[in-house]
């Protein structure tokens, strides 16, 4: 007897055999590893004619993105980027994930700091030369989720759609440079 198929369409992680089909709502989030170290981007589109709830999910989390990047700078607590991109999703009416979190860029995958994506308390302030991702995952519905057979993979445990937008940045001295541009 084959395993029951997965819950629910996936929000993030690795593709199976599903075309792509009209109106469906993707994200696409790449790693590479380059010169020693590990770095990321994620972006979500529409495929064909996606209905008004899904084209405005996705500009929600491309808000939120926007939102958090500009939340960050010299001298300011990480706190922060999670409270804008929370509001941004209250703004809508949806939610952000929470088993998730933007990360630090190093030799290794998923390095400090860590970056909540909703109101929290983690005290840590932005200092010139962190470099680190913001990528908030906006859901339609209830923010939880579940993992796949594969490990990897997550998606909502209500099965809504979820949406995600993802830079890399550098604190300068002055500001935030978008590592990530496309």
């Amino acid at each position: 007897t084959p395993p029951p198929p997965n819950p629910s369409p996936p929000g993030h992680g690795i593709p199976d055999d599903r075309p792509l089909r009209d109106g469906d709502v993707v994200s696409f989030d790449v790693s590479c590893f380059l010169g020693g170290v590990h770095g990321d981007n994620c972006g979500t589109v529409c495929v064909g004619d996606v209905d008004e709830a899904g084209v405005r999910l996705v500009e929600a989390a491309q808000e939120a993105l926007d939102e958090g990047v500009r939340a960050a700078g010299p001298g300011r607590c990480l706190t922060k980027v999670g409270a804008a991109i929370h509001a941004v999703a209250d703004k809508y009416g949806y939610d952000t994930v929470r088993k998730y979190c933007g990360h630090g860029v190093a030799d290794h995958f998923h390095a400090p700091p860590f970056v909540k994506h909703f109101r929290n308390e983690d005290e840590l302030i932005l200092q010139p030369g962190m470099i680190f991702t913001v990528e908030p995952m906006i859901t339609e519905g209830r923010q939880a989720s579940v993992t796949w057979r594969d490990n990897w993979t997550a998606a909502t445990a209500d099965g809504g759609r979820a949406a995600q937008f993802e830079h890399t940045i550098l604190i300068t001295e002055t500001g935030v440079e978008v590592l990530t541009v496309p």
